[in-house]
C-alpha cells in the first residue's frame, strides 16, 4: 500500500520500499524499463501514444522525490 501513487510512506521501512519501487528512474536502464511500462499501460488502455506517455512521465518527474538519503544522493 505504501507504493500507491502518490506515495505517502509513514515509516522508514515504507520509505525504503517506495524508493526501491521507483529506483529505475535514475538508472542507466531507465529507457528500457520505461518502454516496457509504456507497452503494458498501452495494452491495458491507460495510454494511447508514446507522446502521451512521455507527457505523463515529465509531469511525474516534476513532482517525484525520493524519501531516503541514499536515493536522494544517488538519484
Amino acid at each position: 500500500m505504501a507504493t500507491t501513487i502518490p506515495q505517502t510512506p509513514l515509516t522508514k521501512l515504507e520509505q525504503i520500499i517506495c524508493d526501491a519501487d521507483l529506483n529505475y528512474l535514475g538508472r542507466d536502464d531507465f529507457s528500457e524499463i520505461s518502454n516496457i511500462l509504456f507497452l503494458e499501460l498501452k495494452a491495458r488502455g491507460f495510454v494511447k501514444t508514446e507522446n502521451e506517455w512521455n507527457l505523463i512521465q515529465i509531469k511525474y518527474f516534476n513532482q517525484h522525490h525520493y524519501f531516503t538519503n541514499i536515493n536522494k544522493k544517488l538519484r
